[in-house]
């Protein structure tokens, strides 16, 4: 009669082993999420600052177009800088998108696997938009020296 007993314990047990295990994966999904948007969120202003600077540019181009001064170099760069400010423009709607639509608090109250799928979804998500980021802050740079 004590056999019954102990096993049933056991498999109590370990299956709380287990949720403890899936609520810790949780945890470390959730922070992982979290820091990578705290690595790009700053970058925000970094976008905003290169975009006046292209939209400057851009305006000094067209201002030597209507002088009278025009080359197919000229109008080239108009329609790169024009690309890049696009380019940046995605960046930061992809970032306030993704924003929006986290719902971290939410998701926690999921069964685990649920909030597992959840996060690592959106660790997927942010990634995307890190890796989008960085390439248009870079090109926009490398393009205004």
């Amino acid at each position: 009669m004590k056999y019954p007993i102990l096993s049933l314990l056991a498999m109590v047990l370990l299956a709380s082993c287990g949720q403890e295990a899936k609520k810790d994966k949780v945890t470390e999904l959730e922070a992982e999420v979290m820091t990578i948007h705290d690595e790009v969120m700053p970058q925000m202003d970094q976008i905003m600052t290169l975009k006046s600077q292209l939209s400057k540019k851009i305006q000094h181009m067209d201002s030597l177009q209507n002088e009278g001064i025009s080359s197919n170099t000229i109008a080239e760069e108009r329609i790169k800088a024009v690309d890049l400010n696009q380019k940046l423009n995605e960046s930061d709607k992809l970032m306030m998108s993704w924003m929006h639509s986290y719902r971290g608090d939410s998701a926690k109250k999921l069964a685990p696997e649920g909030a597992v799928a959840y996060f690592e979804k959106e660790k997927e998500k942010i990634l995307e938009v890190k890796q989008l980021t960085l390439k248009s802050i870079q090109e926009a740079q490398t393009f205004l020296e």
